[in-house]
């Protein structure tokens, strides 16, 4: 049993697994390998960096996940249920293996059908019409908090297309997530 499953290993899917596998929480990221940042060569909107390849946000991304003993398996989720709110997940593969948490992290761009067994617990909400956005995104409150123990992050959850604004909102639910499962404000600062 995990504390936190994070579905998706893009920016947002990795950001929110460093805050909670730093937080000692027992963390895996499943990942398809269809990481939409992969496929850009030079992101220039980010703080620390003049100019870097999403290649290498997602290599290093995925190397500080690992030093916090968080885990990164590569699997492609078919099917996310859970038999009672908010008892725990489990989330079923392509290849039939099976992994149960507490809570999830929703940070996946490709599509909700996964979700489907949980639609009486997820709202959507249309997303704006333009080539690099998403048909719908799943409604949360302003902790990225879908229902009891879901958390969204990134293009499932907001429209803008940006790297930046991907980490952050991984970064946001991690948070939420973490000073939920604490039950007290979760300060993460590297002293």
């Amino acid at each position: 049993m995990h504390d936190v499953l994070i579905i998706g290993g893009g920016v947002a899917g990795l950001q929110a697994a460093v805050f909670t596998a730093k937080a000692g929480l027992k963390t895996v990221v499943l990942d398809n390998g269809d990481t939409l940042v992969r496929n850009t060569d030079k992101i220039q909107n980010l703080l620390t960096e003049e100019r870097i390849a999403g290649d290498e946000i997602i290599e290093t991304g995925r190397e500080r996940v690992e030093e916090f003993d968080g885990n990164i398996e590569e699997a492609t989720v078919t099917r996310l249920s859970r038999e009672d709110t908010p008892g725990p997940f489990t989330a079923t593969t392509e290849s039939d293996d099976s992994y149960q948490s507490k809570a999830v992290i929703i940070a996946t761009a490709n599509g909700f059908d996964l979700l489907a067994p949980l639609d009486d617990e997820i709202e959507y909400t249309d997303g704006p019409e333009g080539e690099f956005t998403m048909e719908k995104h799943i409604q949360t409150d302003a902790g990225n908090r879908a229902s009891d123990n879901i958390y969204v992050a990134g293009l499932a959850n907001t429209w803008e297309y940006q790297t930046a604004v991907a980490i952050g909102d991984g970064a946001k639910a991690a948070v939420n997530l973490v000073s939920d499962h604490k039950e007290e404000a979760y300060i993460d600062h590297d002293w």
